[in-house]
This record gives structure tokens, C-alpha cells and sequence, in this order.
């Protein structure tokens, strides 16, 4: 589908102006654009949604754009408008996991209309997610509509967003199994565990380090005085990238810290072994960064199945840190070991009920009031 001109509305003298091109021919025949201005209406007695209503009725009428306008499909604008202004500033993982939900989105939406898109078929198609698949990818599916549909009323395609009021179906999300381990599988896997392996599972036990950060840790990021690693760099799919967290610079610098118990902080130093501060502290075989794939193919997986565990890996790891860390400190405590911005996500999506430390506030509260 060619490319719709949407024009542009500019403020001047308190007044909305628009502006669009007109093409014609000079006496050579040759193609000339006009430029083309006209007073929408006062800007305090009209919005600018409105002011944009009235410049799409200009386009209709003047240059006959009604029925292309009206033919826009929810699928062309997702990937011709709405994805280029926002998917240049995704990372990898980000840009993967946006992918799946929007397949969804084209899946169920993609032929249709951005004028037919009804209130109530958005609401009755994201209640259905919400009894098929996780919280998270709802509330995901839900950002995503509600994004798509803001852009196509301020790029002027449609007047009113269909999901200006959608409403996340909490009510009837289904529960998903979010596994960690117990104290009894962490003895018994640490039991097995030998060497590096079992220093870098104790690491992540008590550090809550991602395998991002954890394989891009080089011994300049060791600061065994204040009992601190620093987070200078990340690692995804083998390769390097420095560490970035779109957040304001105070909360940056604490999302850079990583605070070691001491008995970790004499483990990792015996552990150098002369090594430079360049050199990764777990590195791969031939020096460079390991992959979280690897790791787990090689070592994880085997360890599971010897200590008898279901499953394995590195997001299990940081949901037991922050499980076993409920009753240990408060939740901004939990939230900067886990280097989470909110106290919220890590409550919400690491720390799972145990049904002992349920049953041990329940007599602490009755010893208080009763």
C-alpha cells in the first residue's frame, strides 16, 4: 500500500495551522509540489486531536484521499508506521520478544480495518488471552494495543482509539507455575557441584546475577575492600555490550552494584589465580565470554538431573534468591539485590509464596494482636 501524506499542523499566533502538498504540472509538463497552509481554528477553543481531524477531512476532500484513508489495515500500520518509530531503540531481546506478541496481534487483527477495529472485539479477544496464556504476555499484548492504536489517532488515521479504555483482564489470568528451589534441592545441588561450577552457582544464589552480567564480569569489576562487583558490561549471544539501563543516573548507579557476602568475596579471590583484570572471571575455555546456552546445556542440566530437580536454570536461580529473600529484608532491600527499579516487579514476578513463612507471619500476627 503507497505511502498516505498526512501532513503537518503547526502553532502560531495561538492559532492551529495546516499544511499539506498539492502536485501539478508546469506549461513543460514537468511534476511541481505546492505547498499548501490553512487556519484550522483558535488553540484554546480546539484540541489538537481535533485540529488533526480537520486537517484529515482537508486531505479527503481536496486531493481524494477518503477511500485510500479508509483502507488502511491494522497489519500495514503496525509495520509501516508504528514499528519504525520505536523499534530502532529495542535491544535484541527486546525487539524478539515484542516480535511474538505482535504475530498475535497480526494474527487476530492484521486484515482488518483501523476504522472497524471495535471497543468491545479488542476487550473480548485480550479476556480470551488471558484464560490461554501468562500474565506477563497480557499485560505485554495489552501495552501493545493500547500504544498502536494511540499512534494511529495522532498520526490522524482515525479520530478515536478503539483501546482507550481497554481494560486488563486480571480477573481472569491464569495462574502460571513460576518454579524455584527449595533449601533442600540448593544443598543437594551445591552438594554436587564442583570447582568454578559450584563458586559461580553460589554466586548467582546469593548475588541474583542475570548470565548477562554474570559471564561479563572481568576481575576490574572486583572490589574485594567493599565487598562489591561492579556491572560495567553485559553479554548477549557472545557478544559484548556495554551496560545500560534506560532509568535516571541515581537509580543507575545503584543497578551498577552488585553487594558480595564476605565468605564469596576470600572464595573469589583465591579463585584469580594471577589472573589480569582484563580476563573474565569465568571464562570459556579459550578466554572469552561463555553463553548462557552452553552453560546450561553443559552444566545445568546435567547438575538438575543428578540432584533430581525438574528444572533448571538461571531465571529458577534468581526466583530462589529472591524467594528465600522474603523474610530476610524489606522489599526495596530485595529490589536492589535483585537490581530491579521497582520494588513491584520483584514482588510480582521473582518472589514466590512459601507456605512455611505464610504460617510463621500467621502466628507472629496473632502473638501481636490477639
Amino acid at each position: 500500500m503507497a505511502k498516505l501524506q498526512q501532513g503537518t499542523i503547526t502553532r502560531k499566533s495561538g492559532k492551529w495551522l495546516g499544511h499539506f502538498s498539492r502536485w501539478t504540472r508546469d506549461t513543460q509538463g514537468q511534476r511541481k509540489r505546492l505547498q499548501q497552509a490553512f487556519v484550522i481554528g483558535e488553540c484554546d477553543r480546539m484540541t489538537l486531536t481535533n485540529a488533526r481531524r480537520i486537517l484529515r477531512q482537508r486531505l479527503e476532500e481536496e486531493l481524494g484521499l477518503r477511500a485510500a484513508a479508509h483502507r488502511i489495515e491494522v497489519g500495514w500500520f503496525i509495520e509501516q508506521r508504528w514499528k519504525p518509530l520505536r523499534e530502532g531503540r529495542w535491544r535484541e531481546s527486546t525487539k524478539k520478544i515484542n516480535e511474538l506478541f505482535l504475530t498475535h496481534i497480526r494474527r487476530q487483527f492484521g486484515d482488518e480495518l483501523l476504522r472497524e477495529c471495535d471497543e468491545v472485539e479488542l476487550q473480548v479477544w485480550l479476556n480470551s488471552l488471558a484464560k490461554e496464556y501468562s500474565a506477563s504476555m497480557v499485560r505485554h499484548v495489552h501495552h501493545l494495543l493500547k500504544s498502536i492504536f494511540t499512534e494511529a489517532v495522532e498520526q490522524g488515521y482515525i479520530v478515536r482509539s478503539p483501546a482507550r479504555k481497554l481494560g486488563l483482564p486480571t480477573a481472569n489470568l491464569k495462574t502460571v507455575s513460576k518454579p524455584f528451589l527449595t533449601e533442600a534441592e540448593i544443598k543437594k545441588l551445591l552438594g554436587l557441584a564442583q570447582g568454578r561450577d559450584r563458586l559461580l552457582l553460589r554466586l548467582v544464589l546469593a548475588t541474583a546475577l542475570r548470565p548477562s552480567e554474570l559471564f561479563a564480569l572481568r576481575w576490574s569489576c572486583f572490589q574485594p575492600q567493599k565487598n562489591l562487583l561492579l556491572i560495567t558490561e553485559s553479554v548477549y549471544r557472545g557478544k559484548l555490550r556495554p551496560f545500560t539501563k534506560t532509568t535516571d543516573s541515581d537509580s543507575r548507579q545503584n543497578l551498577l552494584k552488585v553487594f558480595l557476602p564476605s565468605i564469596l568475596v576470600n572464595e573469589l579471590q583465591s579463585s584469580r589465580n594471577g589472573a589480569g583484570d582484563d580476563a573474565f572471571i569465568f571464562p570459556s575455555s579459550n578466554g572469552t565470554p561463555m553463553t548462557k546456552e552452553n552453560y546450561q546445556h553443559r552444566i545445568l542440566t546435567p547438575l538438575a538431573r543428578q540432584a533430581g530437580i525438574p528444572r533448571l536454570n538461571f531465571q529458577i536461580l534468581r526466583r530462589s534468591s529472591a524467594t528465600h529473600l522474603q523474610n530476610l529484608g524489606s522489599p526495596t532491600d530485595i529490589a536492589a539485590i535483585l537490581r530491579h527499579t521497582k520494588p513491584t516487579t520483584s514482588l510480582t514476578e521473582y518472589i514466590q509464596t512459601v507456605d512455611d513463612s505464610v504460617q510463621e507471619a500467621v502466628e507472629r500476627l496473632a502473638e501481636k494482636l490477639l
